[in-house]
């Protein structure tokens, strides 16, 4: 029951998503970096965001944005694939300088974030479903902004709300296309 549930959860998100003004939709493919081994989870990760079409710290280096960025995820740990839904502000700090054709930028956030499983492996147990989920990536936007490519850490962990604590990490590479 819980897994219908979260299916129509998520497919009211993108039906939801895609009625509300978006700014872009990214697709992001990884592993896990802990709990690793034989275990490791193969990673998916579809997201729309929301710019805050604001800039602050502005200098001839660049200025500091951010974005919304609602996601969605699966992992498959041992025999059966968890899902996950995250609401997560991202701050960008975005470089002028550069290449024509590679705009570089780093960005970090913190949000909330809800997983379908918490034990992962059997050895591995993230002890409740609701988690933080913490990122950091870096990468290049391209096409006159259109386009990114990039690399993200992703974290997930209760925050020490529970006991015990052990996370989930996730190495990610990520392309975004930039609606106009």
């Amino acid at each position: 029951m819980k897994k219908i549930l979260l299916t129509l959860a998520l497919a009211s998100a993108v039906c939801g998503a895609q009625a509300a003004p978006i700014d872009s939709f990214s697709a992001a493919l990884g592993e896990s970096t802990r709990p690793h081994g034989e275990n490791t989870p193969d990673v998916l990760r579809l997201s729309v965001t929301k710019d805050w079409d604001t800039r602050w710290f502005e200098t001839s280096t660049g200025y500091l944005t951010g974005y919304w960025e609602f996601a969605m995820g699966a992992f498959k740990p041992q025999d059966t694939t968890a899902f996950d839904v995250d609401v997560v502000p991202m701050f960008r700090y975005q470089f002028n300088v550069g290449a024509n054709w590679c705009k570089p930028f780093v960005e970090l956030g913190v949000g909330v974030a809800y997983l379908s499983e918490h034990k992962v492996t059997d050895d591995h147990d993230l002890t409740s479903h609701a988690q933080f989920s913490d990122r950091i990536g870096a990468g290049c936007g391209f096409d006159a902004g259109r386009q990114e490519v990039g690399i993200n850490f992703h974290h997930f962990s209760n925050g020490g709300l529970d006991k015990p604590n052990p996370g989930i990490d996730f190495l990610l590479m990520r392309y975004a296309y930039h609606f106009e």
